[in-house]
């Protein structure tokens, strides 16, 4: 599967659904630099890998994994924003 895509003026670019949902990415992802190519890997949610332990029902366990993913989110962003 290739695809041709823009960059725009600010160095952004789309990436389609379909590769979206394919690869499963969803909120965060590792950029790489090898020599001319940039790879990009979704960063698996380790909330959600704990949550599927979980029993479900108890709102309470729910709503602090909410919690602890978003926390989990800002730090990855935060460290990914350090190596620019």
């Amino acid at each position: 599967m290739e695809f041709i895509l823009k960059v725009d003026e600010k160095g952004r670019i789309l990436i389609p659904g379909e590769v979206r949902t394919l690869l499963n990415i969803k909120g965060a992802v590792h950029v790489k630099v090898e020599g001319d190519k940039l790879i990009i890997r979704p960063i698996k949610d380790p909330i959600e890998e704990l949550a599927s332990h979980v029993t479900r029902g108890t709102t309470d366990v729910e709503k602090e994994i909410r919690g602890l993913r978003e926390a989990a989110l800002k730090e990855a962003l935060r460290r990914s924003g350090e190596r620019l």
